[in-house]
């Protein structure tokens, strides 16, 4: 058995198959919209296509940040809380900046990154730099740590903006969004609602009412019961069939060897001069695919890519055990000629 080129082509084959579905899914919104306008500054232009409000801010998603003090004290570390709320959506995701003062740090167990286009490792769990969502939440709140800066920079100003989804895997008219902007003074300023002793406030924006007085709508509802379904069809499907094909391939492995050694045979002979460089190449094969799953686990990275670096890797090991096991076989008179 060769691991050629064919054999890297199935892989990647692989690896573009189980890529195809997580796609759509959201990780983290980009730094500009699709005018070229920051998104923290000036909002969202995909969420809500083909709406005649699409790009427009709405006052039916309430968009809050908590623990905001009035003003910072040097090097001194506040609590954040973002939540974004929805009549009928749950999930949702944010984009946070604070014009890139202080820095932001998080647990690493949280769905927040740097982020897009920070140029910062999605693994990060501090920054400087802007932050947003690396995976949409239900409920949709997090809470974080911005760290004020060391010395004076004066007055910060904050621009967060919250969307709010469906979940269902597109950016149509069932989404909405909302921002709003703060400033938390520079140390030693002081306002009529500090001096009353409120050292943190709750800053929002939306309309709070629209949480409460508005109907559900039957036919939402009966897309969010469909697009549930059918992701649940899919994602089952693509896991009971590759699941099935790699216990094809992994059995039909065994077999061969199996049969073999009862048969008393084995891979064709392959002179030492030759198998030599090739179970280099298998070897080094085997070790670049599993460094690489490795990394790609320890970066929490998705099982679609995981998974075949894995199976690549281990299917290079076995071409090195074949290559092995081809240098004891006895010569043929053809394999002489």
């Amino acid at each position: 058995m060769r691991f050629s080129l064919g054999h890297a082509a199935v892989a990647l084959a692989l690896l573009l198959m189980l890529g195809g579905g997580a796609l759509a899914s959201s990780g983290g919104p980009p730094e500009s919209n699709a005018g070229g306008d920051a998104t923290v500054g000036y909002g969202c232009t995909c969420h809500g296509a083909g709406a005649p409000t699409a790009g427009i801010p709405s006052t039916e998603v309430v968009v809050s940040i908590s623990g905001v003090p009035h003003s910072y004290d040097n090097g001194t570390a506040y609590d954040f809380t973002i939540k974004v709320q929805h009549s009928s959506n749950t999930d949702g995701g944010f984009l946070l900046s604070s014009g890139g003062v202080g820095t932001f740090s998080w647990a690493d167990d949280l769905d927040i990154r740097p982020a897009d286009g920070s140029g910062e490792p999605t693994s990060a769990t501090s920054t400087s730099a802007n932050i947003s969502h690396s995976s949409s939440a239900s409920p949709a709140e997090w809470t974080f740590t911005w760290t004020a800066p060391a010395a004076d920079e004066g007055a910060v100003t904050f621009w967060l903006a919250g969307n709010s989804v469906d979940g269902g895997g597109a950016n149509d008219d069932s989404d909405h969004w909302n921002m709003l902007s703060f400033v938390v003074n520079e140390p030693g300023a002081t306002d009529a609602q500090s001096e009353e002793g409120l050292s943190t406030r709750v800053i929002s924006v939306g309309d709070y009412d629209s949480l409460f007085v508005s109907e559900e709508d039957p036919e939402q509802l009966e897309r969010e019961r469909q697009a549930e379904l059918a992701d649940g069809v899919f994602w089952t499907g693509n896991t009971l069939y590759f699941s099935s094909l790699l216990a094809l391939i992994v059995g039909a492995v065994f077999q061969r060897e199996i049969l073999e050694r009862k048969r008393g045979e084995g891979p064709p002979w392959l002179p030492k001069e030759l198998a030599y460089p090739q179970g280099l190449r298998r070897g080094l094969t085997s070790i670049l695919f599993f460094l690489l799953g490795l990394y790609w686990i320890s970066n929490d990275e998705p099982a679609y890519m995981t998974g075949p670096a894995i199976f690549v890797g281990f299917w290079a090991a076995y071409g090195v055990y074949r290559t092995a096991r081809a240098t004891q076989q006895q010569p043929t008179e053809p394999e002489i000629a």
